[in-house]
């Protein structure tokens, strides 16, 4: 009797922790596994009952309930098509078995991927489906707000240079360094003054290109195969942190609006504990544990261990273990007003780069200052007081080497204290004087 489950191997989980789901054909003691050309993250399959389940260990609260719907709505598609491709393996079966021709396995699995049956055939407009794309995903709002200054910038080269839909055959090397160009010194901003953008936002635009590429070959669109060669550039960015100081002076700070103070108290605790916005957000009473947050983290559902100090401890006691809730981008906007307010506003230089050419700018720090900049504090203050970089890598779920390159900032007096630390030997040197010409 013919038999198909659904698999993944744990053999062939990425870097990234994703896997292809398998369709394992079984006849006469005999079994095939038929990719499904479907990839998942593989910490969300239900091996017991054949599934993706993306809301798993997760608990639905008001904040978290659009994501979660739109987690269960995603499972429902692919789960559909996994039963679906199931259905049409065993319907192959059948046929040959009507037809008097045994259903072996490597027979079945040739009819099947002959058939390519999940494989979309036409030739799709690109902007409809990255808009479809936004509209499913579970990201934050400042990913979602990237995926649509994206769509921006490949609508108005549609329209400007294409004069047609853009279509998946369209996409090339030809085209990226094409559309790359045109957004160095051709796309109009909203406004309609300046022409042009950073290599830090095109960087971004073609990052979240490569990310919808990546989707739609996921889901069996015909790719052309060029993912992979299309360079993004990486921009070594200055790391902005608060120090300890910057941090007594907001928290002393009395504000001229209750907002102000409520979301100055979420970014505080953010710089002790270097949470995700998305796990700041649901944090309540159930996560705390023996003085520590310990959660599974909504991204990468990795445990979090976060020991918990006095600070963030009377925050959260303020609050009653639930915090205000904002949408990040309103965040955002608030702690940057909080801090002009609270006159956070040391001078910080800004490197930019615009088809290779870079340019310098100082700014106040107040401009600069948003949720991520509360898991640089975190992390620079971790190092700042002796914290080792596996350690913060456990906490934040960052590897070390990124938590090195991105997000570790050191202040000139940390510096100047581990230099005379480090030379401390040298005072009890007998001094033999310099020899000058």
């Amino acid at each position: 009797m013919a038999t198909v489950k659904s698999l993944i191997r744990s053999n062939k989980i990425n870097a990234n922790g994703e896997a292809v789901i398998y369709l394992r054909y079984g006849h006469q003691q005999k079994v095939k596994d038929i990719s499904s050309g479907i990839k998942i993250v593989a910490s969300k399959w239900d091996e017991k009952n054949q599934k993706v389940n993306s809301i798993k260990g997760i608990r639905k609260t008001r904040v978290n309930e659009s994501l979660f719907k739109s987690k269960m709505q995603s499972d429902l598609l692919v789960n559909t098509k996994i039963e679906q491709a199931k259905a049409k393996i065993l319907e192959i079966a059948r046929e040959l078995q009507l037809n008097k021709i045994d259903p072996e396995v490597s027979l079945v699995k040739a009819k099947f991927i002959e058939k390519e049956i999940i494989t979309p055939s036409s030739d799709y407009e690109l902007i409809p489906l990255f808009k479809e794309f936004m509209d499913k995903t579970s990201k934050s709002d400042g990913t979602k707000a990237n995926y649509k200054t994206a769509i921006y910038h490949l609508t108005a080269f549609e329209k400007t240079k294409l004069q047609s839909p853009l279509r998946i055959s369209n996409i090339s090397l030809e085209f990226i360094d094409n559309f790359r160009q045109f957004l160095h010194t051709d796309l109009v901003k909203p406004g309609g003054k300046e022409k042009g953008i950073s290599d830090s936002s095109v960087g971004t635009t073609l990052k979240n290109l490569k990310v919808l590429l990546n989707y739609l070959k996921d889901r069996s669109y015909k790719v052309p195969d060029i993912i992979n060669k299309i360079k993004v550039p990486r921009l070594e960015k200055t790391i902005v942190f608060l120090t300890e100081e910057e941090i007594d002076q907001l928290l002393s700070f009395r504000f001229s609006k209750e907002k102000y103070e409520r979301v100055r108290d979420v970014f505080v605790l953010n710089c002790y504990t270097g949470l995700r916005y998305s796990d700041l957000q649901r944090l309540n009473k159930n996560h705390i544990h023996d003085g520590a947050i310990e959660m599974r983290a909504y991204k990468n559902q990795r445990d979090i261990y976060v020991p918990l100090t006095k600070r963030p401890l009377q925050i959260l006691e303020k609050y009653n273990y639930e915090l205000p809730s904002l949408s990040e981008q309103k965040f955002n906007n608030y702690i940057k007003e909080a801090s002009k307010e609270a006159g956070i506003d040391k001078q910080v230089e800004l490197i930019k780069t615009s088809s290779g050419n870079k340019s310098y700018e100082y700014v106040p720090k107040w401009k600069v200052i948003t949720s991520h900049i509360a898991i640089k504090t975190f992390i620079s203050l971790c190092g700042k007081k002796g914290i080792s970089p596996k350690a913060v890598s456990e906490i934040t779920g960052k590897s070390v080497e990124i938590i090195i390159k991105h997000y570790y900032g050191i202040d000139k007096e940390t510096i100047k204290q581990q230099i005379n630390h480090a030379f401390d030997y040298e005072k009890n040197l007998p001094y033999s004087g310099i020899n000058s010409c």
